[in-house]
């Protein structure tokens, strides 16, 4: 942890010099998830030829690494630094929800680079982002992580408890953030839709809580403008009363989703094991 946190002190572009150096380590000598990189992106965009797919491949490891350095140093970047880094367009969009006094579900997925996302939406929304997380199995990552993630007022909440955790703090305003691209388990209850040209299950965890809560669900989608500046537009989605057996809130989050991904292929997250799922 002493050696993470020092390298985070470090100045960005030397954290990107390190990871570029790596790419070549990486992509060319260990070959890290690249069978599942290539065919993610090969299923996705059946219309590009292998030579596009590999351009795209090779585009988005390099995109991993700027991703690695900037998660590195968010854990000792400044309020100032992050806030220039990191543009939110709209605001409006989600003042409105603020001055009504209502909380609201932040629905993203995995493109590059969410973490800084969800600590600049802590600094410029009306309200701080509670963002979902998964426990990481190395307890003191995971404290690391935790902490980094909470350094600018969000408090994360572990996705076990989600329901519990909205109910016994439901007078606190808040954004609950949700990356909600994830592959859910073989035993859950899940929705079938066609993703990136795919047969893909989705959680119905950010429906159920939209519902549960009656909460609005507003889309963030990450713009990089260039190496380590993003803009980040607000989309609403949808917001109460929802019909019982809808699922427009999955359905508009996919819509939105799949655009993103389609604007800049090399952004998302195509290591992730997204499609292991074969619908029966």
């Amino acid at each position: 942890m002493f050696f993470i946190k020092l390298l985070s002190k470090l100045h960005i572009n030397i954290l990107y010099l390190i990871t570029d150096g790596l790419f070549f380590f990486v992509y060319y000598i260990i070959g890290y998830r690249k069978k599942v990189v290539h065919n993610n992106i090969a299923n996705s965009f059946p219309e590009k030829n292998k030579k596009e797919v590999k351009a795209i491949a090779k585009k988005f490891y390099r995109r991993f690494g700027e991703y690695i350095a900037e998660t590195l140093k968010a854990i000792s970047i400044s309020e100032d630094t992050i806030k220039k880094r990191v543009r939110f367009i709209n605001v409006e969009e989600v003042q409105k929800y603020a001055d009504q006094n209502q909380s609201i579900i932040l629905v993203g997925s995995h493109q590059f680079n969410w973490e800084w996302a969800l600590l600049t939406g802590c600094l410029v929304l009306p309200f701080p982002v509670d963002a979902v997380y998964q426990r990481l199995s190395n307890p003191k990552f995971d404290q690391l992580m935790y902490n980094t993630r909470a350094k600018f007022g969000g408090k994360p909440i572990h996705k076990k408890s989600i329901i519990r955790s909205l109910l016994k703090t439901k007078e606190r305003l808040r954004a609950v953030a949700i990356m909600a691209d994830q592959s859910p388990g073989k035993d859950t209850i899940k929705y079938w839709a066609t993703f990136m040209n795919q047969e893909t299950a989705f959680f119905l965890g950010p429906e159920q809580i939209a519902k549960a809560m009656k909460y609005p669900v507003v889309f963030y989608k990450m713009v990089r403008v260039k190496r380590g500046y993003y803009n980040v537009e607000l989309i609403k989605l949808t917001e109460p009363p929802y019909e019982k057996e809808s699922h427009e809130v999955l359905e508009s989050y996919i819509t939105e989703s799949q655009k993103q991904i389609e604007d800049d292929p090399a952004g998302y997250l195509w290591s992730h094991k997204r499609w292991k799922l074969k619908k029966d």
